[in-house]
């Protein structure tokens, strides 16, 4: 059994070293990315490994051994109810008649480029202005405390190489999180198109992420008050997703918790993007599948 423990830790710790190789980052970046977490469980099996190889659990109390296996058992149950929403985004088909496109940053790498998978979201949300010519697009990311600039500086030309003209595309620059993607491109909309608040909220729009994020932007988009939002899906490089889907567990869960004792975010919040409450910040070394918490 103690062998399994050291196949693990190999696993996750290779697994910590593949990801930075990807996407290279900073060293304050990567230290308090979420890929991170990759690290520590690998040492966590290693020191489970040593406990069985040198028979160290005889020295610990069966009901504290019963009462670590209900903690992780019921992590891992409130962790697959959580994916079960994840996996079950409501996503677009086509046939709406959006009249704006949001497009999510998820971070840039330390030399101010895209990664993979946010390139993946750039070209679905290419190819779904180009289905929906009317629509008005926005790209969300502001700077990160380890980004070389803001990331919306990055996705708009990345958008407009796709063949989008320069003038459907507005950069918002200030967003640092999820939430504030929102925020500020309400009232980034509202101020191009002279429009009040509500009525940038009523208007449908399509929100573009990555699979696996999407579940968690819909959600956020309407308790912001949009009233009609559909989700375009850019897919996770295989490699990422392990990374990804358990990351946004986690960000799944805090935002349940956070819904439940404060009752945000809500649509006040979409009004005046200032009250905001602070939320941890993507690091610019990568994009969502490495960033902390947010």
């Amino acid at each position: 059994m103690y062998l399994v423990y050291l196949l693990l830790a190999t696993i996750c710790n290779m697994y910590f070293v593949g990801l930075q190789i990807a996407s290279p980052g900073t060293f304050w970046g990567t230290v308090f990315s979420f890929s991170a977490v990759w690290f520590w469980l690998g040492l966590l099996f290693i020191v489970l490994f040593l406990m069985r190889r040198f028979a160290l659990w005889q020295f610990i109390k069966k009901r504290t051994k019963i009462i670590l296996a209900s903690v992780v058992g019921t992590l891992f149950v409130i962790g697959g109810i959580n994916l079960c929403f994840i996996c079950n985004p409501r996503l677009a088909d086509g046939t709406e008649n959006v009249e704006y496109v949001i497009v999510l940053g998820g971070g840039i790498t330390k030399n101010a480029e895209l990664t993979d998978s946010v390139q993946a979201r750039v070209k679905v949300a290419a190819d779904y202005l180009q289905r929906h010519q009317t629509a008005l697009a926005v790209v969300t990311g502001g700077k990160g405390p380890f980004s070389p600039c803001p990331e919306s500086d990055v996705l708009k030309p990345a958008l407009a190489t796709y063949g989008i003209e320069d003038q459907r595309i507005l950069a918002e620059d200030k967003a640092k999180d999820t939430i504030q993607n929102f925020q500020y491109s309400i009232q980034l909309l509202s101020e191009h198109t002279g429009k009040s608040v509500e009525e940038i909220l009523s208007s449908p729009i399509a929100v573009v992420t990555n699979d696996f994020h999407l579940a968690r932007s819909e959600r956020l988009a309407k308790r912001i008050g949009f009233t009609e939002v559909y989700g375009v899906a850019a897919r996770t490089p295989l490699f990422f997703r392990a990374n990804c889907y358990c990351r946004e567990i986690c960000c799944y869960i805090k935002l349940n918790l956070r819904i439940l004792l404060t009752g945000k975010p809500s649509k006040a919040l979409a009004e005046e993007p200032s009250i905001a409450e602070p939320s941890l910040v993507k690091p610019s070394l990568v994009i969502d599948d490495k960033a902390v918490l947010d």
